[in-house]
Parts: C-alpha cells; sequence; structure tokens
C-alpha cells in the first residue's frame, strides 16, 4: 500500500504560548505528525523543572488529536555550563538526568516519549562524550518502554566539524543509533546580530541536507525550517540605537503589517509616515524580503562610474566592488619636459629599450640633457622600477647634484612595478640646458625617464565609486504623498576583513608565463604548473604541482610570513608545508599533524586532520588545507586552517635564506603568500564624500602598540605580539554597516556621492538611502517557502519530513497548502 505521506511528515513545538498557536493547535491538529510540548527545562544538576508551555493549556488538544505523537521537549536554553555539566556528569548531573526523564514520562504517560534539545556543546574534543549521553538517554527511555520515542535536535551541520555556530562536538553519524528521529534546527543562519539575510539560505540547506543523508537515515530526519523572519534596523548603531543586536524577530503577521503600513519606527505612531511597501522574491533562496522606509537603494554595480584599481564582484549573488591591490597615482599640473629612459649618452654596460635603460654594473651611467625655456622653480620627478629586492638601489643626479634612490622594505608595493618618485621639488632651474644623469647603486634597476612640471605628487590609489542618489516621495496609507519628517540618513554596506601582513608576493601561479627563471628557482625535486585548459580566462585556475623544494630567487629573506594552501592527491603521503632557510613548517599527513622542524629536529607539533583528494577531484574540488608560520627574530609562530588559527610558538636558532614551498612527495598548492613578519595591511577604512562636499572617514579601528605608515596605510607592532592584541574591536566577517549624519536632501532632487576606500579588500556592497527616523531590512517566511523547502524535503532528500519553528509564528494558510496526517 502506498504511504501517500511519506517524506510530508510535520513537526512542531509549543515555544510561542500565543493565541495563534492555539488556533493552530485546534484548527490545524490534523496536519500535524508530532508536536514537542516546550516546557521542560534541565538545569545544570541534572534536574528537569516545568518552565514553558502549561501543560493544563495542552491537554484539550492533546485529547482531541490522538494521533499526534506529544513528546515531552526538554531543553538547556542554549546555556553551555548545563549541556557540559550533563556531557560530563558533573556532580552526577547525568545520573540525575535520566533519572529525570523517567520521572517526568511517569507523570504524563499519554506522551508519545521525549524530545532532547541541548546546545552549546562546545568543539570537536567532547564528541564522546556527547555521543555517550546521547546513547544513555535512547538507551533509558528504551529500557522504560520500548514503545517511547526519542527525538533530538541536533545542529545544522555541512559535515565533520562543519558548524557556523561552533556545535562541532556533533557528529550525525555516531548520532544516528540513537535516536528514532532527528530534527536537524536549519535555521538561524541569519539571526538578530548577524547581517541580514534569509534565515535558511539554500546553500546552508543544500550542504547540510546532502550531508545528513550521506551519514543518517533520511527516514528519521526532519528538515527544520523557520516560521519566523528578522527585522534589521539599518539607520544607527544598535548601541545608539538603545538595543543589544539590530535584528527584532518578526512573525510573519508582523512582517505583513510592516507591508501594509501598519507599523513605523516612531512606535506606530506619527512623526513618521505609514507607507505600505511591496516586498522582492528571492528566487535562489526562495524567501521574501523587503526595505521597509527606505528611498533609495543601490548595489556596488549601480555606481555610475568608478576608478581602477576597484573591480566589479560576485559572491553569492551579491554584486559588489573590491580593489585588491592599491595603483600609484601621480599628478602633474604643467608637464614642460617628458623624457623616456633612452638616454643622450651612457658609458659601460648599460642595457637600452625603446623605453627605459638598465645599468648591467656599478660602473655603468647614462646622461639626460633637457632645455629650460624660462628660468623659475619646478618639480622633477623620476620614473624606476625595481624588479627584485636585490635590484634595489640606483643614484640619480640633477646637473651633478646626486640623490639615492633604494627600498630595503620587503613589503614594499611597488616592486617590479614603474613608479614615480620625487627628484627634486620646488628646485630653481635657471633658462639654458640641464642634465639628469643615472649610475652606481645595485645593477638592474630599471629607469623608465623623467618629468619637469610645475606640480608633482604622488599616492598610492585603491579606486573611487560615484552613486547617484534619488530619493522620490511614496504614497502613504491614505493615499497622501509623503517623504520623511527630518530628512535621510545614508547607510553603507561594507565587508571589512581582518588585517593580514603586509604583502610581499602573492602567487597563485595563474600567469601564463609559468614560473620564470628570473623570480623562481628550483632547489630540489621537479616541479610544474597545471592550468586549466578549457578556461577561457586570461588567468586561469592554476596549481603548483611537484615535490622537493621550490624557492624564490632570493636568499636574503629572514623575518617573514608565509602562507601555502595546498592539497594532497590520491597516491601522496608525507609532509607538505612553507620554509625558510632550514626552517620547515608542514602539513604531515601520515602523522596527521602540523608540525614545524628545524633541520632534521621537530620543534612542535599539532593534532590535525587531513584528507587526500581522488584524481577525479584535484583539479576542480580538491581538499585544500592552509599552514602558514610567521617568523620574528628566534620565535615562529604556526598557524592552520583557513581562519588561519595559531596552533603554537616554538623557539629557533637562526633561520634566513631561501623560502618557498616544499614537499616530500607529490602534493598541488593553489597559493603561496609571503607577507611581512611585522607590518600588517589593514582592510577596513574607505572615505565617503556627500553631496555637500564634506568627507567622512569610516571603518578604521583604534589600535595601541603600534606605527602607522600613513602614505601607504600599514602599520607594524610594536613588540612581538599577534595583531589582535594591538585592538579591543573585532572584525566580523560579516557585513558590516555604517551610516551618515542627518542629510537635508529633497525629494525629487538627484544627488551624488562618492565612496573612496583607503584600505584593499573591502567590498562595497550596498548603499540604502532611508528615513532617519529609521529604515530596515525585512526577512519573513511565507506560504510559498515553507512549502517549497517541504516539497524538497520530501522529494530531493526523502527525509521524514519538515519540523517549523515555531508553531504560532507561521502565516496560517500554510496549514491549507500541507497535508492532513490522518
Amino acid at each position: 500500500m502506498r504511504d501517500f505521506l511519506k517524506g510530508k511528515r510535520c513537526m512542531v513545538w509549543s515555544f510561542m504560548g500565543n493565541a495563534r498557536m492555539y488556533e493552530a493547535l485546534r484548527d490545524y491538529g490534523d496536519r500535524f505528525d508530532t508536536v514537542g510540548i516546550f516546557t521542560f527545562e534541565v538545569d545544570a544538576t541534572g534536574t528537569i523543572t516545568e518552565t514553558g508551555t502549561s501543560i493544563n493549556s495542552m491537554l484539550p488538544y492533546i485529547q482531541k488529536w490522538p494521533h499526534i505523537k506529544w513528546l515531552l521537549t526538554i531543553m538547556n536554553h542554549g546555556i553551555a555550563n548545563i549541556f557540559t555539566a550533563l556531557r560530563n556528569n558533573e556532580n552526577g548531573a547525568k545520573d540525575k538526568f535520566l533519572t529525570e526523564i523517567i520521572r517526568i514520562m511517569n507523570k504524563y504517560p499519554w506522551c508519545a516519549g521525549v524530545d532532547i534539545d541541548l546546545e552549546r556543546g562546545g568543539g570537536y574534543e567532547n564528541k564522546d562524550a556527547a555521543n555517550a549521553l546521547f546513547r544513555d538517554i535512547y538507551n533509558t527511555v528504551k529500557s522504560y518502554d520500548a514503545t517511547k520515542l526519542v527525538n533530538i535536535c541536533l545542529p545544522g551541520m555541512t559535515g565533520v566539524q562543519g558548524s557556523v555556530g561552533g556545535e562541532n562536538w556533533c557528529v550525525y553519524a555516531d548520532l544516528n543509533d540513537y535516536c528514532d528521529t532527528a530534527a536537524i534546527m536549519s535555521y538561524g543562519m541569519a539571526w538578530a546580530g548577524s547581517a541580514p539575510g534569509p534565515v535558511s539560505p539554500r546553500d546552508w540547506l543544500e550542504g547540510i541536507y546532502d550531508y545528513a543523508i550521506s551519514v543518517m537515515s533520511p527516514d528519521k530526519i526532519f528538515m527544520g525550517l523557520p516560521a519566523y523572519g528578522w527585522n534589521w534596523r539599518i539607520h544607527d548603531t544598535p548601541e545608539n540605537l538603545g538595543i543589544t543586536y539590530r535584528g527584532v524577530s518578526n512573525t510573519y503577521y508582523a512582517a505583513k503589517y510592516w507591508m501594509t503600513g501598519v507599523y513605523n519606527f516612531t512606535g506606530d505612531a506619527p512623526p513618521q509616515p505609514f507607507i505600505p511597501i511591496v516586498a522582492y522574491w528571492d528566487d535562489y533562496n526562495k524567501v521574501p524580503w523587503a526595505l521597509p522606509h527606505v528611498y533609495d537603494y543601490m548595489e556596488g554595480w549601480d555606481a555610475v562610474s568608478w576608478e581602477y584599481p576597484l573591480l566589479k564582484g560576485v559572491y553569492n549573488r551579491r554584486r559588489y566592488l573590491t580593489s585588491y591591490g592599491k595603483e600609484q597615482k601621480s599628478e602633474f599640473g604643467t608637464i614642460y619636459i617628458d623624457r623616456n629612459g633612452v638616454p643622450d649618452e651612457y658609458e659601460g654596460n648599460v642595457i637600452i629599450t625603446d623605453e627605459m635603460a638598465s645599468l648591467g654594473d656599478d660602473q655603468a651611467s647614462a646622461e639626460y640633457r633637457f632645455e629650460i625655456r624660462e628660468a623659475g622653480y619646478y618639480d622633477i620627478a623620476v620614473q624606476l622600477c625595481f624588479p627584485y629586492w636585490d635590484k634595489n638601489a640606483i643614484i640619480v643626479s640633477l646637473d651633478g647634484e646626486s640623490k639615492t634612490f633604494s627600498e630595503n622594505r620587503l613589503w614594499w608595493p611597488y616592486w617590479r612595478r614603474v613608479c614615480w618618485l620625487t627628484l627634486a621639488k620646488g628646485v630653481f632651474l635657471q633658462e639654458g640646458t640641464h642634465a639628469v644623469s643615472i649610475s652606481g647603486g645595485m645593477p638592474g634597476v630599471q629607469f623608465y625617464g623623467f618629468r619637469v612640471c610645475s606640480g608633482f605628487s604622488e599616492y598610492p590609489f585603491a579606486g573611487k565609486a560615484s552613486f547617484m542618489l534619488s530619493p522620490r516621495r511614496f504614497k502613504d496609507v491614505n493615499g497622501v504623498m509623503v517623504e520623511p519628517d527630518r530628512g535621510f540618513k545614508l547607510t553603507f554596506e561594507m565587508l571589512r576583513r581582518k588585517p593580514d601582513s603586509a604583502l610581499i608576493w602573492y602567487e597563485d601561479f595563474r600567469d601564463r608565463n609559468i614560473l620564470p627563471e628570473n623570480y623562481w628557482t628550483v632547489l630540489d625535486g621537479e616541479w610544474d604548473v597545471w592550468q586549466d585548459p578549457d578556461s577561457t580566462e586570461s588567468r586561469p585556475y592554476s596549481q603548483l604541482e611537484g615535490y622537493g623544494k621550490l624557492a624564490w630567487k632570493y636568499d636574503g629573506f629572514s623575518d617573514i610570513h608565509i602562507r601555502a594552501r595546498l592539497a594532497f592527491p590520491q597516491n601522496s603521503s608525507g609532509r607538505a608545508g612553507v620554509f625558510l632557510g632550514d626552517i620547515f613548517c608542514c602539513l604531515n599527513y601520515d602523522a596527521q599533524r602540523v608540525e614545524l622542524y628545524q633541520g632534521n629536529s621537530l620543534l612542535g607539533s599539532y593534532s590535525a586532520s587531513f584528507s587526500k583528494t581522488a584524481d577525479a577531484d584535484l583539479r576542480a574540488n580538491p581538499n585544500m588545507y592552509t599552514i602558514e608560520m610567521r617568523k620574528r627574530g628566534n620565535k615562529v609562530r604556526v598557524y592552520s586552517g583557513a581562519a588561519s588559527t595559531l596552533r603554537f610558538t616554538v623557539n629557533v636558532i637562526g633561520g634566513s635564506g631561501y623560502a618557498g614551498y616544499c614537499s616530500d612527495n607529490r602534493t598541488v598548492c593553489e597559493l603561496l603568500r609571503l607577507g611581512d613578519a611585522w607590518v600588517y595591511e589593514p582592510y577596513e577604512r574607505f572615505d565617503v564624500e556627500l553631496p555637500d562636499g564634506t568627507i567622512t572617514s569610516f571603518g578604521r579601528l583604534a589600535r595601541t602598540g603600534v606605527t602607522w605608515d600613513d602614505e601607504f596605510q600599514v602599520f607594524s607592532v610594536n613588540s612581538d605580539v599577534e595583531e589582535s592584541i594591538t585592538r579591543s574591536e573585532d572584525i566580523s566577517m560579516d557585513y558590516d554597516f555604517f551610516h551618515s549624519q542627518l542629510l537635508a536632501l529633497s525629494c525629487g532632487n538627484d544627488y551624488e556621492v562618492k565612496i573612496i576606500p583607503k584600505d584593499i579588500n573591502i567590498w562595497i556592497s550596498r548603499l540604502f538611502l532611508g528615513d532617519a527616523d529609521g529604515f530596515s531590512i525585512l526577512y519573513y517566511q511565507d506560504v510559498d517557502s515553507l512549502v517549497y523547502w517541504a516539497n524538497e524535503a520530501a522529494y530531493r532528500w526523502k527525509l521524514r519530513g519538515i519540523a517549523i519553528w515555531s508553531l504560532g509564528q507561521e502565516d496560517m494558510r500554510l496549514w491549507e497548502a500541507l497535508p492532513k496526517q490522518i
């Protein structure tokens, strides 16, 4: 006989306790397969008390709907020390808990079993004890009465240690045998303190259930779905608004009130107008969203213009602008003399091309003559390129007055790039012939010429984007055209990042000129670069592959920060990582450890887990792992993981010379990054030029114990500490919101605003122009969203059904769209 409810069972919880919850229980109980009665709270002693939904209030529905599996939900309200006490049986807490479970089932013999909702269980190291706790719960219930059921509420996991909320104690495969059903709480990716977005985005759901069905019995699994949404206030900071988080939870009907103009941000009363709005439909995530009291909205790509090095990017369908490096911005005023690098005469070994000259040894020289028609004060700028760290000095003279241009900072951003530098500022030149000459220094520096001009200046530039604001009046609930009472605020949604070491070299092996010999040297073994043959990009995805030692062709490294992202192929083994001189920082596949060696001596290690990649997946879907070290003097810090987590610190003796990538056997590497050990580049500050011409700076964090380089906007730590110690404020990996002051704009006019990044790697995501009294981003759940995912649960993943958190928050029309359970 065909089971028409296969994959379509529905679980809910009695958390809300509102009138709509009881209405749904009364009228739509025939749509529910399982109800978790959210009443029972466990404490750190293992004692269970009844603090939630009144059992007496549930009895009429328990009697009316005998087909429902009424479970007693036992929760710890996400209090970590309670979970810890139960897991570790502190002072007999687990023993007490197990007897308490029997007690409440005895007290309410009509229950179908228990629903265990324990959260904040900590990291992967707790998995064995957590498994034992759930095993003991299951065995206790079954020993009491084999017909009683155990449902467990599990965090959303996309793999082993794949929790976004730190719940890595949970290993689905280990828990499969300790439950009759499992409700995966796949809601809460977006929450009160997060950036706005879908509560249960598609990518997260797909990752969870693709993984879950591979290690658990699908017919045990309820897909957790939210009936609620969030309204994030984005017109000011939470502290200025007097709230902890900017998000406020909304039921479906609260969201509907925003849509229909019942609510506003001035206490649901004037002066803010009551404006009905339309919602957008996010067709990827299958969820509605809206922008209450936003008068203009644009994404990064909606800029009317932007200047290089700002580039367009897309991530998770968000269209942003960012810059990955700074360009030198040069201004000259009036240019009187513009010479390239081809000299009028030269002596010795001078290499000359169509546009530049390079001295081949320290005895060579070259001269350039020019005519000044009118005596006066001039600026003179020279155009140079230092091709490598050992080609870093040249002497340039003006009429016999010499100036040495040299650079010893490894992180200097203009290495291997042509740049303009000042030879003379405001120098008086008589009418007639003058000469610029080059000599000495280090062989190999490239001289591209000079300019005589009225005013030279240069600075590093990360781009500029211009946006046009076009506020227009809205029609309120009474049909009257309205606008903000006080004026507008402009909110910028930006993605910032934590600082990284000031960049010396970024190598992703994507250049068509593969491992040029003037930059790289093979110290040992065999190396090549694989590049995607099917790619049409100018810089296709690539992987370094081989074994031995590959190094930058420079043996003067000492204090550096070096990082690699690598994968172990199917037939690989042994160690792979980065090296500096005789110091080797690596991932040891055989030992499953992060290790640091000096010579043959193992100085430190950290237990980890690495997997090989099958040959079929090596190019398109490799298991990449990050390893890095920072050496300062005689101390080495070792990091691993995508978050660059510090694993251990050791002392070394010496350690300098060549640096690069090293592997015992064949591995592949997709990134090799070299940075300064002491200097950091922040990814946080941007300036805004408002319509009235004022410029405001945003995003820069206050730091102590650092020295700033104002020209390049980098800083060095004054002592051997982690960068995070220098600041009290953290940087989220989520989108941040920054807010202008009150803007006196008039509806019907257009206004230009410019965003000027001062740091690289900042994403210009979205701009919102809204009512200064309040505006927001609202995501919520409707019938279409929940029905879509219910069908995915049933037909795509073939799960048991859905579990909706929580009853009383949903659009009541949902129940008409779901099948009867009896």
